[in-house]
């Protein structure tokens, strides 16, 4: 359905565009007939400027959308974060982070890096588990 509605989308701003800038030319061009630029004129308003408006209308609720879905992916990761640090009792480790939150390793190192700077946790380093980031509790 998304790649419909980015199919649908393109082509209205394709023919939309294309018609204002057709009819904008023909316009503007001083060798034309009055009925020519009325014509032009017909045209911008009955098709290139409704076809501009329904293509720019598609790619800002699919913008929307995936601002929403961005929206939902960041709280889902922040419950469980939190969820871990009350399970691990503050101490996490990046491999626990990723295994729960089953995102990469390079994605738990960042999120909890910059969790870190945040909440000032602090870091202990293991032999068997790497780099634990202590959070205050």
């Amino acid at each position: 359905m998304k790649l419909l509605k980015k199919i649908f989308a393109g082509s209205f701003l394709i023919i939309g565009l294309a018609i204002l800038l057709l009819g904008t030319m023909e316009l503007i061009d001083s060798n034309k007939s009055k009925e020519d630029k009325e014509g032009a004129l017909a045209a911008i308003v009955v098709f290139g400027i409704p076809s501009t408006t329904i293509g720019t209308w598609i790619i800002w609720s699919l913008h929307q959308q995936h601002q929403q879905k961005l929206k939902q992916f960041q709280l889902e990761r922040e419950q469980l974060f939190l969820r871990l640090l009350q399970q691990e009792e503050g101490r996490v480790t990046i491999t626990k982070f990723a295994l729960f939150a089953q995102i990469s390793i390079e994605e738990a190192k960042q999120y909890l890096d910059e969790k870190a700077k945040q909440l000032n946790a602090n870091f202990e380093t293991s032999d068997q588990e790497g780099i634990i980031y202590k959070f205050p509790e």
